[in-house]
């Protein structure tokens, strides 16, 4: 995508835009993280409830920083932007601030650093992170392209990206900042 291109679908999404786009792990569904009706547009398309919570991606860990809360120590914080042999999103506690729609049940947000060249730069175009779930209806496979995004989500999308490619085509590590616990190990 021209910067151009990127420019305006960031600018759309911060409107409140739904997009199906491909991340370092597999294809994803997305929005800003601050954007209610949009969240819950995401929600309605994947036929989930909002418990769960959902990801925030983002190429800079400044981007993540206000959804994450203040105390969270500095060698913690420095593990998140870690270089690892595989995706990890981490559940880092949540700012008081944190939405209810991007936490979910949980006292976490789900957040992984991420060097994929498209969530870089939507990412910075926005000053923000950008949310991520997996793009499929709950409980089914995830697409795997942007043909396959269109054709089963169709019009509940604002847009699907294209011009990029999936990293490992496995969904990410999950573990807990704070004990380091394991909740969903990286299978490729």
């Amino acid at each position: 995508m021209s910067p151009w291109a990127i420019n305006r679908l960031s600018k759309a999404v911060e409107k409140g835009a739904v997009i199906a786009y491909p991340t370092d792990t597999i294809w994803g569904l997305g929005c800003h993280p601050m954007c209610a009706p949009a969240v819950v547009n995401i929600i309605n398309i994947k036929q989930r409830g909002l418990e769960k919570g959902l990801i925030l991606l983002s190429p800079e860990l400044d981007y993540c920083i206000p959804y994450m809360r203040e105390d969270t120590p500095k060698p913690a914080m420095r593990r998140l932007e870690k270089s690892y042999s595989h995706p990890v999103t981490w559940l880092v506690p949540a700012s008081p601030e944190c939405p209810v729609w991007l936490t979910g049940d949980f006292a976490t947000i789900a957040i992984r650093i991420t060097t994929h060249p498209f969530i870089g730069s939507i990412c910075s175009a926005m000053h923000s992170p950008i949310v991520s779930t997996s793009a499929n209806r709950h409980r089914k496979p995830s697409v795997r392209n942007a043909l396959q995004a269109r054709r089963q989500f169709g019009e509940n999308l604002d847009y699907v990206v294209t011009g990029f490619s999936t990293g490992t085509g496995c969904a990410s590590e999950i573990k807990s900042l704070e004990s380091g616990r394991i909740f969903r190990e990286f299978r490729q």
